[in-house]
């Protein structure tokens, strides 16, 4: 019976908080010559759309005159010759992390202007969820989940339109009440997601089956 099935979304890793001035300028002299940057954490895979989010990072990169950085955290799963082109198109601009432990990530991910998720496709999106919980703005799609799960949290754009990404981009860094605004809704828009309220919404419906 469909009318019995209720959609029961993940939680999120709750040791993600915000930083102090002082730490995200720690972390930031440590990886980026202290330096503001976006951040995308994911495997990389052609679903997540890395591609335009490179090619939107260096429209934005061409239009805002502040020195941004886009620190990429994750495995390369997959290649392709456009990606590898657009990967060394970045320079010193790109910082490719690779793997990265959770006490590492709390700390990158703490320190962002803002996270960059906007894939094609996602079931759920948990770190845009993460993002929340640590105090930084996201910028994420208009498809799939990502709306319900980002609410009025983040800014989102269609996966294929670069212009698009690379304008959110430029909204995060030029608009400090904008990005205070997407902080404080994104602190209320977490507290609809957690483990607890995970467990007890699957008991509820383990009850009503």
């Amino acid at each position: 019976d469909v009318s019995m099935i209720d959609v029961v979304y993940n939680g999120a890793n709750e040791n993600y908080v915000p930083l102090s001035d002082e730490e995200k300028q720690k972390v930031r002299a440590k990886y980026t010559n202290g330096l503001p940057y976006f951040i995308f954490i994911s495997s990389i895979h052609p679903r997540k759309n890395l591609e335009n989010m490179l090619r939107a990072f260096y429209q934005f990169r061409k239009t805002v005159k502040k020195e941004v950085k886009f620190l990429i955290v994750g495995d390369v799963m997959w290649h392709s010759q456009a990606l590898k082109t657009l990967l060394n198109e970045g320079g010193d601009a790109l910082i490719l992390f690779g793997r990265a432990s959770v006490e590492e990530l709390k700390d990158l991910l703490g320190s962002a202007e803002a996270l960059l998720y906007v894939s094609y496709f996602e079931g759920f999106g948990i770190p845009v969820l993460e993002a929340f919980y640590a105090g930084v703005p996201v910028i994420t799609s208009d498809t799939t989940s990502m709306p319900e799960v980002a609410g009025k949290a983040a800014l989102l754009a269609s996966p294929n339109d670069v212009q698009a990404i690379a304008k959110q981009m430029q909204r995060i860094i030029e608009d400090h009440g904008l990005r205070q605004k997407l902080i404080e809704e994104g602190n209320l828009q977490k507290q609809k997601f957690s483990w607890d309220k995970t467990a007890n919404l699957l008991w509820q419906s383990v009850e009503k089956v």
